[in-house]
């Protein structure tokens, strides 16, 4: 039986029985203890990627976009996905993007963001676009250090929360 080292952090494709949920329940548990969120975030991840993987059943391929978790000695602690942008043809548009605070600071985000970004490279597209809220400044430092900017905010009600929502471009 192969077995890997304590703290061996590894990316892959999210397509284990089980990586939605866990990709569901990461960002339900930590969007509510750092962010005060309720349950509606939870659900909004999970609505979105359900749509993703019953869009790739439909086509027979990975057209629609691609998930991906990170682990950390086997637990799912991170994830980052890459769809077609609905709202602008030619774009991929990033969503749940998320890293458990065990795994932070390894330069494990970064290297899920680039592999989001390489991804829309190889699909051609014009760019990549993002929403998220304001506040999330880890996340926001992030998305700028790779050369996105804010391209809209606008006041939104939210997971629960007063907030601004905003939308991050990046041209490729």
């Amino acid at each position: 039986m192969a077995t890997t080292a304590p703290g061996t952090m590894t990316v892959r494709e999210a397509d284990r029985p089980g990586d939605l949920g866990a990709v569901a329940a990461l960002h339900g548990v930590l969007y509510t203890r750092e962010y005060g969120m309720d349950a509606t975030m939870e659900a909004y991840v999970a609505a979105g990627m359900a749509e993703l993987v019953l869009a790739r059943a439909v086509e027979g391929s990975a057209a629609p976009g691609r998930l991906w978790v990170a682990e950390l000695d086997g637990r799912v602690v991170g994830a980052v996905g890459l769809v077609r942008a609905e709202e602008r043809p030619g774009w991929g548009q990033l969503r749940w993007v998320v890293l458990d605070p065990v795994a932070r600071g390894r330069g494990l985000g970064r290297r899920m963001l680039e592999l989001a970004l390489t991804e829309a490279r190889d699909r051609r597209y014009d760019g990549v676009l993002l929403w998220t809220i304001a506040g999330l400044d880890a996340a926001h430092h992030l998305y700028a250090t790779a050369g996105f900017e804010l391209t809209l905010s606008r006041p939104a009600h939210k997971f629960g929360l007063d907030t601004v929502e905003q939308r991050m471009e990046l041209r490729l």
